[in-house]
């Protein structure tokens, strides 16, 4: 009896019109001090509480059948901080993919990564919170990176084993910014609305081949808008201006390689050149090359890029600059982009953008 539920198990797919999923975790975790002015912040050990609401895909299209059948899903995360004094309780809400990297009939191995919005519940204050030099704003963005697995008792019930990495930050519109990074393991149960029957067999690498792509040369323009700010001193919020032309290579349906060039106007940088005299009568315009690679998931990309500015009077001294975002298609044309443009690990602005895409 045990042999044939695994027998039917193993090939699992629903054939039901809605593959809901539920999932709730506990997380405890560490405040991580990642710069040395934030080594006074970690107190204590995080406790918290996650729950998912997911759907498995239907495998009716290319892309869902390239990645094995991945599950969509939206998480709610609340966690203490490692700091109640400063920085109180964290909330985070985000939507992912969760992706498979490893599946039996018992056992599955998945990533996820997303981003949404979060909340943290006490921010620096110049007279009465001054020691949380880690975020300006209660009101954040909110991203993490998960990696899980599910060991299943049954056919609609699993217990979770995982680790995530949890990051608080609003991308340089409010000053301090060095952001909240709380990495967890995490325990939980999950349950499935539905009764799983069987799934097409895992694609062979002659199947796949049969998705690449028939036109492989993508061309875009973008112009993008951000915002951003100076230091705690002046809360001003400034424009960051960028014109993007990029040039992706399409190397198969899952991946492909932008070569972009960037114009930058940051209004930022044009108010602290204003106020030194070395570089008052100089240009806040820069310009860049930028190579990035990007993860495609159907009309969705997760994008990775470094640059190098060609061009820049700044003088902030620093030659290389990097993205890490995504972009959803729109129809044929129609390029949604949202990035973070930083300098290493430390985030200047997000940036919201909307291209033109030409292929061929």
């Amino acid at each position: 009896m045990l042999s044939q539920f695994y027998a039917v198990y193993g090939q699992e797919q629903d054939s039901a019109k809605f593959r809901l999923i539920t999932k709730a975790s506990y997380h405890n975790g560490v405040l991580l001090p990642h710069r040395i002015a934030m080594q006074h912040m970690p107190k204590e050990t995080t406790n918290g509480f996650e729950v998912n609401f997911e759907k498995s895909s239907s495998d009716t299209k290319d892309w869902e059948r390239l990645y094995n059948s991945p599950t969509f899903g939206v998480s709610l995360l609340y966690t203490s901080t490692g700091n109640y004094d400063l920085l109180g309780n964290a909330f985070g809400a985000n939507a992912y993919l969760l992706l498979p990297i490893f599946s039996t009939a018992r056992f599955r191995l998945q990533t996820s990564w997303g981003w949404g919005l979060g909340w943290v519940g006490k921010k620096f204050d110049r007279l009465n919170n001054y020691k949380n030099n880690a975020i300006g704003s209660k009101l954040n963005l909110f991203a993490s990176i998960k990696i899980k697995s599910e060991i299943y008792l049954n056919p609609t019930n699993a217990i979770l084993l995982g680790a995530a990495f949890n990051h608080w930050s609003n991308s340089g519109i409010r000053r301090p910014n060095l952001g909240i990074n709380i990495p967890t393991w995490s325990i939980g149960f999950l349950h499935k609305f539905y009764e799983p029957t069987t799934r097409p067999e895992r694609l062979t690498k002659l199947e796949q081949k049969a998705y690449a792509p028939e036109q492989q040369n993508e061309f875009t323009v973008m112009p993008i808008v951000g915002f951003t700010s100076i230091s705690i001193h002046d809360q001003n919020i400034y424009e960051a201006y960028a014109l993007q032309f990029n040039y992706s290579r399409l190397w198969s349906a899952k991946y492909k390689i932008n070569w972009s060039w960037d114009m930058f106007y940051n209004t930022a940088f044009k108010e602290l050149m204003e106020r030194n005299p070395l570089t008052q009568n100089q240009t806040a315009f820069q310009s860049g090359i930028m190579v990035s690679y990007e993860q495609t998931i159907g009309g969705f990309g997760i994008i990775a890029g470094w640059g190098t500015y060609l061009f820049d009077q700044t003088q902030r001294g620093d030659p290389f600059y990097h993205r890490f975002g995504t972009r959803f298609k729109l129809g044929k044309n129609i390029i949604i982009n949202t990035t973070l443009h930083t300098h290493w690990a430390v985030s200047d602005h997000l940036e919201i953008g909307v291209g033109y895409q030409f292929r061929r």
